[in-house]
């Protein structure tokens, strides 16, 4: 885990820097390190990417020229585009695609939809230096990747953190001869059914942004779900790692008034600075998903310190009121590990947690301040007849 961290802080750092100085998207904030790394695991990600994300960057285009969405629903839209190539073909040809191409077409999905959005919201004119600076970061990145997996160094990183490039799944790891051996871990949930967790997620996380003006982080709380039936110290690191990460950004914002993209790139990159000493001292032995802990825990934490203050507080109830159903629907479709939680599903479980998203969803409701819909103001004004009129 430590050459995969390693290179996306350099990576999302990079991705700050050039942002605050040229203003480039760069495919978005976390997709090109990320992409490294996922390239070093499975090459075969490359062209998959690159064609995912050419259908939905022409697909968003039709579908802004034929319909009025704008701002966030295009982002939504772009990543359910994008999403059909990878996620099609791992279900169309699951019998035939090797696990570890599975794991990184299913969680690598989210990136050609990413690219393509910011793609989109370039102006022309900027796009083809765009491209190239993005092609370059990415080429350095997967260069310095390849280098730091090798047999001399293999004793060094390879086995301090759970391995991820260094495991024997990992395409650079087998070219460069530098597997360390590990016990392959089980599958917890079969990938269609993920795929359904995945898009209750994301509902979950659309309503709550509509309905609070609160993110709590477009797929989090559905991989966090799946996760917590792994291991419960991956909740655990990612909670440490969220407050670690909200504290830090925020004396950042205070001292440096960086914001946008800037502030997501430190942020993600400061949630895997923290990961590493964390996971040498905690028993997590799932490396890759400890990887994307922290770069969800670094998002969701910009998420947060964007949030108008007196709505911060609604952060944590939210996200455990849409954390709960996905465990407990996670719990029952698949299967918990030792570490993981919960152990049973029973009436008294599945009580005590619907208590709880009760309890969670009445105080947010009792706390919001709610704005009136368009047709409430029209039929009190004054031009409708309403009101005082």
């Amino acid at each position: 885990m430590i050459v995969a961290a390693g290179v996306t802080v350099l990576g999302l750092f990079a991705v700050a820097v050039t942002t605050q100085v040229f203003g480039y998207r760069l495919s978005g904030t976390i997709t090109i390190p990320v992409l490294a790394v996922y390239t070093l695991k499975n090459v075969v990600t490359l062209p998959v990417f690159v064609l995912s994300t050419l259908i939905a960057y022409f697909g968003l285009d039709l579908l802004k020229k034929r319909t009025l969405i704008y701002g966030r629903d295009e982002l939504l839209a772009a990543i359910l585009i994008g999403s059909a190539i990878p996620l099609g073909l791992l279900l169309l040809l699951e019998a035939f695609v090797a696990e570890r191409m599975r794991t990184v077409l299913f969680i690598g999905s989210i990136l050609p939809g990413l690219a393509a959005f910011n793609f989109h919201q370039l102006k022309p004119k900027y796009r083809k230096a765009d491209i190239v600076t993005s092609v370059a970061l990415f080429a350095v990145l997967t260069a310095l990747g390849v280098l730091l997996v090798s047999p001399e160094l293999r004793p060094v990183v390879g086995s301090l953190t759970p391995p991820v490039l260094y495991s024997e799944t990992a395409d650079v790891a087998r070219w460069r001869g530098a597997v360390v051996s590990e016990q392959l871990q089980p599958i917890i949930l079969p990938r269609e059914l993920l795929v359904g967790i995945f898009g209750g997620a994301l509902a979950a996380s659309e309503g709550i942004r509509r309905r609070y003006d609160v993110r709590i982080g477009v797929i989090a709380v559905g991989l966090l779900a799946v996760y917590a039936l792994a291991s419960v110290w991956l909740v655990v690191l990612y909670v440490v790692i969220f407050a670690l990460t909200y504290v830090a950004i925020s004396a950042i914002h205070r001292s440096t008034m960086l914001y946008g993209r800037v502030l997501i790139g430190i942020s993600a990159g400061l949630g895997l600075v923290a990961a590493v000493p964390l996971v040498l001292q905690i028993p997590i032995v799932r490396g890759l998903s400890a990887y994307f802990v922290a770069i969800l825990a670094g998002i969701n934490a910009y998420s947060a310190h964007v949030t108008a203050p007196k709505y911060r507080v609604l952060i944590p109830p939210l996200q455990l009121a849409a954390f709960l159903p996905m465990l407990a629907a996670s719990r029952y479709l698949g299967t918990v590990l030792p570490n993981g939680i919960p152990q049973r599903l029973s009436v008294a479980e599945l009580a005590v947690g619907a208590g709880i998203v009760v309890v969670c969803v009445a105080f947010a409701e009792l706390y919001t301040v709610h704005r009136p819909s368009d047709e409430d103001v029209f039929e009190a004004s004054i031009l409708s007849g309403g009101g005082d009129a």
